[in-house]
């Protein structure tokens, strides 16, 4: 089983959308040697569909970071 540290929600979150991020970087868009892969239609498709659910996600996890500062600092929305 792997050693995972523990984390918030928050954390959590965007600790997945910086890996998913990444392994559509690595793993899809780029050759070995960080050269753009040519790829097909559905799976550009598939790509760009991903990264526009990281930035969904992003703007999210910032919506979620901005109501919950006021909080942290004692004060109500």
């Amino acid at each position: 089983m792997p050693n995972t540290a523990a984390r918030t929600p928050y954390e959590h979150t965007l600790h997945v959308i910086e890996e998913t991020a990444e392994c559509l970087r690595t793993g899809v868009e780029t050759l070995p040697d960080g050269r753009a892969r040519d790829l097909d239609g559905p799976t550009a498709i598939g790509a760009l569909t991903v990264r526009s659910n990281l930035a969904i996600a992003s703007a999210l996890l910032a919506v979620a970071d901005a109501l919950r500062a006021p909080q942290a600092e004692g004060k109500r929305p």
